[in-house]
């Protein structure tokens, strides 16, 4: 299985699902699954969040394509990505 390429991740402030996203994507990268983790705030980046036309946070992409809205698992991540990599 090649690893995840990018991992973008929105989130937005006082998010307690947003951390726990953020704990989930950290530990992938830390195990090689995802080479870049690209994290976006709504009140830092809105220009950035705009252009991906999400008004769910946390919201997940990977490699480009919505992988997830709200909180995803390990095991969920390394199903997309089999998944994707299989189309």
């Amino acid at each position: 299985m090649k690893p995840i390429q990018e991992m973008v991740v929105l989130v937005e402030p006082d998010c307690v699902a947003c951390v726990r996203v953020l704990h989930t994507a950290g530990a992938l990268r830390d195990q090689g699954i995802v080479t870049n983790l690209v994290v976006l705030n709504r009140i830092d980046d809105p220009d950035k969040c705009r252009k991906f036309g999400i008004v769910i946070f946390p919201a997940v992409f990977i490699n480009g394509r919505l992988a997830f809205y709200g909180e995803f698992s390990m095991e969920d991540a390394i199903r997309f990505l089999e998944h994707s990599q299989k189309s």
